[in-house]
């Protein structure tokens, strides 16, 4: 996804706005995300201004992998105090993370919000991936994921992530089919795979989110399911592409504390700043990200554009992967449409 190497983040600003090194005895936090773009823009949203402000040095590192925060728990070798991922990763008794100190965090002010705050994880931004179509090709947008499956109105390629179990698409097929919403789950995968078959000749299988904005921009495809912040900037870059927010596929990533960080007190400090609803909607003057804390205000200059602000209702009403399916079935999903996928 997002790749940078590790920097430190090292300021001398302070929260009275003296003169004292990021490193004036106040420690030290590692943060581990995906680099890139995305923990570009959470750097200058966040990381930076908690090190200004706190005087903590902010080292981060990337790529965040669940198999490397194993390795470190497991070898009791932990670097990372911080890691970025999704609630896929286990959050509520997992025994290679700490519990969310709520005594630090304000864990009540997600309650009622659109994911759960959990015991080992807060959730910090939410993104969606869009059905993204080429402009050029279609100046009479697509109004539904149905539309992606139907190539006798809306003819020519479409771009298809390969690499994620088809999530999110799987679920969009059975509901086209006719699968009413509050029974999509548990998945009938072999269902939903029946359902796009008719239209598996006219898939161009990508790996990697960029793929699926030079595909759909280029119009090698005409649609695709592509990351929103992904399209939002490649419009504004005046390439001929556009997403609908029709059943956009609902994701939110969370913050949480491997087991036995070196720098534990201070990684609860930078989640609580991070989560703060003062602080939790700064990442859209970046990225056209939302904040999960339902508190905060997204009012960045990419707030236009953060899924946050346009959740329809009714049959286009964003579509939440189950997290307890998924996570008990990713692996043989991802078998299963790999497989599906190369045949």
């Amino acid at each position: 996804m997002w790749g940078v190497p590790a920097l430190v983040v090292t300021l001398t600003a302070t929260a009275c706005g003296g003169g004292g090194a990021a490193s004036d005895g106040k420690g030290s936090v590692t943060y581990a995300g995906y680099g890139g773009s995305g923990q570009q823009a959470i750097s200058q949203a966040w990381l930076e201004p908690f090190a200004a402000a706190n005087g903590v040095k902010v080292v981060q590192d990337d790529p965040v992998t669940y198999a490397k925060v194993h390795q470190m728990v497991d070898a009791k070798k932990v670097t990372w105090d911080i890691a970025q991922g999704g609630v896929d990763f286990g959050l509520d008794d997992n025994p290679r993370l700490e519990d969310i100190d709520c005594a630090v965090v304000a864990c009540d002010e997600f309650a009622g919000g659109p994911f759960e705050l959990k015991k080992q994880g807060v959730p910090f931004f939410v993104f969606s991936i869009v059905l993204a179509y080429n402009t050029e090709k279609f100046p009479t947008p697509p109004t539904s994921f149905a539309d992606y499956f139907d190539t006798k109105k809306f003819p020519g390629k479409r771009a298809i992530d390969g690499g994620n179990g088809m999530q999110g698409i799987l679920e969009a097929a059975l509901l086209a089919g006719g699968t009413p919403r509050d029974q999509l789950y548990p998945l009938d995968v072999e269902k939903a795979l029946k359902l796009i078959e008719p239209v598996k000749q006219d898939f161009i299988v990508f790996k990697d989110a960029s793929e699926c904005i030079n595909l759909v921009s280029s119009g090698e495809a005409v649609m695709g399911n592509c990351y929103n912040g992904r399209v939002e900037i490649a419009k504004n870059e005046g390439r001929p592409i556009d997403n609908i927010w029709s059943q956009q596929i609902y994701y939110c990533d969370y913050l949480f504390v491997p087991k036995g960080a070196p720098n534990k007190d201070n990684a609860m400090k930078l989640i609580a700043y991070i989560a703060a609803n003062a602080n939790n909607g700064r990442l859209t003057d970046y990225i056209p990200y939302g904040p999960a804390n339902p508190k905060a205000a997204a009012t960045g200059k990419y707030a236009a554009g953060a899924p946050t602000g346009h959740v329809l209702d009714g049959a286009d009403a964003p579509i939440v992967p189950d997290p307890g399916w998924w996570t008990a079935n990713r692996e043989q999903t991802i078998e299963r449409t790999s497989l599906w996928l190369s045949s």
